[in-house]
């Protein structure tokens, strides 16, 4: 083992993806030392997902063995953000609160802040980003900043599920999206092909966390790809000294120093992380006196809805993976316990027939504490323990979903396709949104990190991927995940929030009547 005494750095950020680029370039900016461990490799342009994943190591689910469960949003330098369909949707003010909506026997789902804590990082990021988006149109659209980018114009396809949309009433707007709709800060816009989910974009104009955070910076951390993080290690009570990780190339193990430590591997590694360090003062795992570390696994509700067009729809000039979206579902009178989500258009990827029309429905699921990420007691060539996710749908949800693909179903009927086809998107078994494990809270005894995002355990661990979440929302999580980690390296940093472009209203459009 290599005691890298001599390379001592202010902040370790363990995870370099979507929320451990924007934590430790922000530390970065600050003056700070800092080292990010991130387990994979830099990702070329081009990469396909289902090609990249083939080697990742998988959890596994209790009951089947012998079916893998996904405990990545992606492993690689930009993490998720590198294979996502760059969908930027804000959370909306519901998502904060929506513990009323909710099961009875659920975790509380209120955060300890509200969208007003993140107004100012989701404004900063979405300028670094360059997210394309409609200031109109989206009826649950949060006050904010102007868009840096105009919206996608609606694709062939988009423009037929729009039109179907608009005929039964609903009112469809432009998918926000982080791929430029024109160039932005050096990077080109959008070429069309449609192939932005699952596929690192081949020409930068989809805003990964690498192309868009990490390259923009003038300030660099250092950065070790390929280094995976076996524990943390503790010194005197309530305080962290030191990681020790392997570099999965060579085998060979380190023991890092620093002075604060900041987890961004996403909600199920960082949970396998806190439950494989084990102290004196925390016997049970790192930051786990509540015994909730690994609980409220939250992995969002999803399937696809595909139909035959009568004809193939006129292409022309292709678009990104979705240019149309509708929120009219999110709280509706009609929605098993009125909380909903969202349905957009998700163009045909690999195994789809090329001209059906496609829809994804998404929604957030219940916070339960059975539903956990847990260490077995076998191990990996590095003395790992194995995961399980401990993952079953509350039948409430399962409700909630069979209402939202029916009326997708309506959407593709009315837009005139036939053989309507539900497509299970396997979420139950770990999806690219992960959240929970580690809550946020007030209460130490309820929670897992102060609403700063810092263990209430220890005192200089602080946590800002998606496993703070009480809730997972109902939109797609990303944007959401990078202004709150933001927020919590900001809160350490002490810098001030960048100047924001002039403020625009939400989407002039009347709240649904029955709120």
């Amino acid at each position: 083992m290599t005691d890298d005494v001599g390379n001592y750095y202010d902040y370790c950020v363990i995870g370099g993806g979507a929320s451990g680029l924007v934590a430790a370039t922000e530390l970065a900016r600050s003056g700070r030392t800092v080292l990010v461990l991130e387990e994979g490799q830099a990702v070329v342009p081009g990469t396909d997902l289902r090609v990249a994943e083939r080697n990742w190591q998988m959890a596994c689910a209790p009951g089947d063995p012998a079916r893998p469960a996904n405990p990545w949003t992606a492993r690689g330098l930009g993490g998720g953000t590198m294979f996502f369909a760059a969908i930027a949707f804000r959370y909306r003010e519901l998502d904060f609160d929506a513990g009323s909506y909710l099961a009875g026997d659920a975790l509380p789902a209120r955060w300890p802040i509200g969208y007003q804590d993140l107004r100012a990082c989701y404004d900063e990021i979405e300028r670094r980003l360059g997210v394309a988006r409609s200031q109109a149109g989206d009826p649950w659209q949060p006050p904010s900043a102007a868009a840096p980018l105009p919206p996608h114009e609606f694709d062939a396809r988009g423009r037929g599920i729009a039109a179907a949309g608009r005929e039964l009433g609903l009112r469809p707007f432009p998918t926000p999206l982080a791929i430029n709709s024109r160039p932005y800060r050096g990077r080109p816009a959008c070429g069309g092909c449609s192939t932005c989910t699952e596929h690192a974009c081949p020409t930068g104009a989809k805003s990964d966390a690498v192309r868009g955070i990490l390259d923009q910076s003038e300030v660099r951390a250092t950065i070790r790809t390929g280094a995976r993080a076996l524990r943390l290690i503790g010194g005197r009570p309530n305080q962290l000294t030191a990681v020790e990780w392997v570099d999965t190339v060579s085998a060979r193990r380190h023991v890092t120093r620093a002075g604060g430590f900041v987890l961004a591997a996403n909600a199920v590694q960082t949970a396998r992380l806190l439950l494989a360090s084990h102290t004196p003062w925390a016997p049970e795992g790192v930051g786990n006196s509540s015994g909730l570390v690994g609980t409220g696994l939250s992995l969002k509700l999803s399937c696809y809805l595909s139909g035959d067009p009568d004809r193939d729809p006129d292409s022309g000039r292709g678009g990104p993976h979705s240019t149309v979206a509708f929120t009219d579902y999110y709280l509706h009178p009609d929605m098993p316990g009125l909380l909903g989500g969202i349905i957009y258009q998700a163009n045909p990827v690999r195994g789809d027939r090329a001209g059906a029309l496609r829809l994804h429905v998404l929604a957030g699921d219940q916070p339960m504490r059975r539903n956990r990420v847990r260490l077995r007691n076998t191990s990996d060539e590095f003395g790992v323990p194995h995961l399980l996710m401990d993952y079953r749908i509350h039948p409430s949800d399962a409700e909630r979903l069979r209402f939202l693909a029916d009326r997708a179903s309506d959407i593709l009927r009315t837009a005139g396709a036939r053989r309507i086809r539900f497509q299970p998107s396997g979420f139950h078994r770990g999806s690219r949104h992960l959240h929970g494990t580690c809550r946020a809270g007030d209460d130490p005894r309820h929670s897992v990190t102060t609403p700063e995002g810092r263990l209430h355990d220890v005192d200089n661990a602080h946590i800002v991927d998606a496993s703070v979440f009480p809730f997972a929302g109902g939109v797609n999580p990303v944007l959401t995940i990078q202004a709150n980690a933001l927020r919590i390296a900001r809160g350490l940093t002490g810098r001030a929030a960048e100047p924001a472009i002039a403020a625009a209203p939400a989407a002039d459009l009347p709240a649904p009547s029955y709120l």
